[in-house]
């Protein structure tokens, strides 16, 4: 575990998690779904574009891609198909294990947890779904609950404020820097746990870095 930025001394009273890349290894699956969606229109997504893509609302990437290819849709139409291909894709194996554990032991110590993602909201209940936790957060919030996506702080904000507890009091536990950016400009303390192999470089704004379970600071929720 990296401890980076200065952390709070005030009472966890909630913990919020990211979705797609925390809690479940979906980022392939999402570049793959609009990569089949897009060549069926005639355009090749290419790794480049899908680095533009990553982190980002539905909305926030058909603004892009729009922009690149004349698809003769609107963005709805975007959004529900690429949902659709998405929620039949989606498999159990895509996991992270030891996010998804230590999901679990949080809520059995009856703290209140949530969900706060950028992605729609069929995508974010057919991930909760698949991963087996949607019976224990209060609450999760989509992209389609907010103006602005991360890195915008609105949808912590809003999470905290839905949760009736101050965002200083808030853990977020985040993979991407757009979600670390989101949270803590929230005023949150915030844990990035990204992939394994991935460099603590640009991560600096998080809490703490943590590569594995037993990294997980519960000092912050037993104290």
């Amino acid at each position: 575990m990296t401890s980076l930025a200065a952390t709070t001394t005030q009472k966890i009273e909630a913990v919020l998690w990211d979705i797609d890349g925390t809690l479940i290894d979906s980022e392939d699956l999402h570049y793959d779904v609009i990569a089949d969606w897009c060549k069926a229109r005639g355009y090749v997504l290419e790794k480049e574009d899908n680095a533009v893509l990553l982190g980002k609302s539905m909305a926030e990437k058909w603004q892009y891609l729009k922009t690149v290819h004349d698809f003769r849709v609107d963005g709805e139409m975007f959004s529900r198909e690429c949902a659709a291909m998405y929620c039949a894709a989606l498999r159990p194996e895509l996991a992270r294990t030891e996010s998804v554990a230590v999901f679990r032991k949080i809520a059995d110590m009856n703290i209140p947890l949530a969900c706060v993602s950028n992605g729609d909201a069929a995508v974010v209940e057919a991930n909760l779904e698949i991963l087996g936790l949607a019976d224990l957060i209060r609450f999760s919030i989509s992209g389609e609950d907010i103006s602005s996506g991360k890195p915008d702080p609105e949808p912590y904000l809003l999470a905290a404020k839905k949760m009736g507890v101050s965002p200083g009091n808030c853990i977020a536990v985040e993979d991407s820097l757009v979600g670390v950016t989101s949270a803590s400009a929230a005023g949150m303390t915030v844990i990035a746990w990204p992939e394994p192999g991935t460099s603590v470089a640009g991560y600096e704004a998080a809490s703490y870095f943590i590569r594995e379970e037993m990294e997980f600071p519960w000092h912050l929720i037993t104290s």
